[in-house]
């Protein structure tokens, strides 16, 4: 617009000097006519500009609804994902919780008869109006299944609380933990419980996290063995450290995973119990926590004698700090 406003006041300004040097009047109708000309022109070029303006504005503004919709969809997309989540793993520790139970009921089973069997010792004792040493003894005997007993709640509550940080834990401890929770249903279907670990191996995790991985994987591992009624019955759990990883195997002797299925196993409600044994989301959960809790890695292969599940798990600090973004 304004190259064109120049052309017109240089052509003015020539027409003008020409007019000077020439004697005769010079005819304005043809500079009047190309004045209007122009400046139609220039009011042609202004309405398109404001109309184009307006049109980018326009569609601006429905590019940021766009937009806006589209972020409000996303939220509510992530905000559905994660509370799906939540109920998922509300599900998955409930189902533990079940499991606890029998088990606690399995390891309280034996104390609560030497419980019975020592009060009766006692009453007949005080009825005949006994004091001896074995009395003492029985004394002692009862005390120590009241704290045996009392130490099996303080593990099932410590199980279920909410880990807020990462600790460092030893591995051969936290599965000798899970070797004392489950061991009594183990023992009860005669399976033998293995640990190959060495000592002074460590990671870092959320401990109760892990800690209902395995009891998850060693239920499993202990449903397959009692289905498949081999005479070898056994749970053999072993670590591999190395610098970047510790690497935890839980293999079994119920005779592997179906070929046809074993990519499906850790799908979200997949199972292949009846409806009433199981909800398909334990191992779901338990590589949810794996993968995107400790950003490590949950997988599974068969071998000779079963499956064999392993967790790697990330030596480094960085599966912490990827957590928090």
């Amino acid at each position: 617009m304004r190259k064109i406003a120049i052309l017109f006041i240089t052509l003015t300004i020539f027409l003008h000097a020409s007019e000077t040097q020439n004697t005769q009047p010079f005819d304005y109708f043809y500079i009047w006519v190309s004045a209007l000309a122009m400046s139609v022109v220039l009011l042609f070029i202004v309405y398109k500009n404001r109309r184009l303006d307006e049109m980018v504005r326009q569609r601006t503004d429905e590019l940021e609804a766009f937009n806006q919709k589209l972020q409000d969809e996303v939220d509510k997309a992530v905000e559905k994902n994660r509370t799906q989540e939540k109920i998922l793993m509300q599900q998955a520790k409930m189902a533990e919780i079940g499991s606890m139970v029998e088990s606690i009921a399995h390891q309280w089973r034996q104390p609560l008869n030497i419980l019975g069997l020592s009060m009766t010792k006692l009453n007949l004792s005080f009825e005949l109006g006994l004091n001896t040493q074995d009395t003492a003894k029985t004394i002692e005997v009862v005390e120590q299944q009241i704290q045996y007993m009392s130490q099996t709640i303080d593990d099932f509550r410590n199980f279920f609380k909410q880990d807020r940080v990462q600790t460092r834990v030893n591995i051969n401890h936290v599965v000798g933990e899970i070797e004392t929770l489950l061991g009594p249903l183990l023992a009860n279907k005669n399976i033998e419980f293995i640990r190959d670990i060495d000592p002074s191996i460590s990671a870092l995790v959320y401990s109760n996290e892990l800690k209902q991985v395995l009891i998850n994987i060693v239920n499993n591992a202990r449903e397959a063995i009692v289905q498949s009624k081999r005479q070898e019955k056994a749970i053999i759990v072993s670590c591999i450290n190395d610098k970047h990883h510790c690497t935890i195997s839980i293999e079994d002797t119920g005779g592997g995973v179906p070929l046809h299925i074993i990519d499906k196993i850790f799908d979200p409600y997949f199972t292949t119990k009846f409806e009433s044994q199981g909800t398909g989301i334990g191992l779901y959960m338990a590589k949810m926590i794996i993968e995107k809790h400790f950003m490590g890695k949950l997988s599974v292969h068969n071998t000779a004698k079963g499956a064999c599940f392993e967790l790697r798990l990330n030596h480094s600090d960085e599966s912490s700090e990827r957590r928090k973004r």
